[in-house]
């Protein structure tokens, strides 16, 4: 508690934690970059939503289906994914036959279990919803239950 430096205004005291274990809410995990098969509506909507990437675009994608559209990027197409909860960098679920593990850190909008890519980065769900309300990301894909 000596060495946490915290401006006074916004903290009054600190309470150390006794029980600080991260529980992973949906651990979801590829083998060696398998793309698992999505038909039907479904799979007509995701596989349009990949459509809309261009290289070199900021892309925000929302829970559910959106997220699935992360797997059909086109060949040649270099996006930047950001999470709504905090996380621009986003990379492909965690594969245990290279290593990669599930990690409560590093989580979609939908809670599941991703990769952080090199240079990613990490910040407030406001920071991030100021990113997509001010314009600065270039494409924003929601879920059905995300829309009014």
């Amino acid at each position: 508690v000596d060495e946490i430096h915290l401006s006074g205004v916004y903290v009054d005291h600190l309470i150390q934690a006794e029980d600080n274990e991260k529980r992973i809410e949906r651990l979801r995990e590829t083998v060696a970059g398998q793309i698992s098969d999505i038909s039907g509506p479904r799979g007509r909507i995701v596989k349009r939503a990949a459509k809309e990437f261009k290289d070199g675009m900021y892309v925000n994608l929302g829970i559910g289906i959106p997220t699935m559209a992360s797997s059909f990027i086109p060949d040649g197409v270099h996006i930047e994914l950001q999470a709504e909860n905090g996380l621009m960098g986003l990379g492909p679920y965690p594969d245990p036959s290279i290593g990669q593990h599930g990690d409560a850190d590093f989580i979609n909008a939908g809670k599941e279990t991703v990769t952080a890519i090199r240079g990613a980065s990490s910040f407030c769900s406001s920071e991030s919803f100021s990113m997509i309300r001010g314009g600065h990301i270039d494409l924003t894909i929601l879920g059905g239950m995300q829309c009014s």
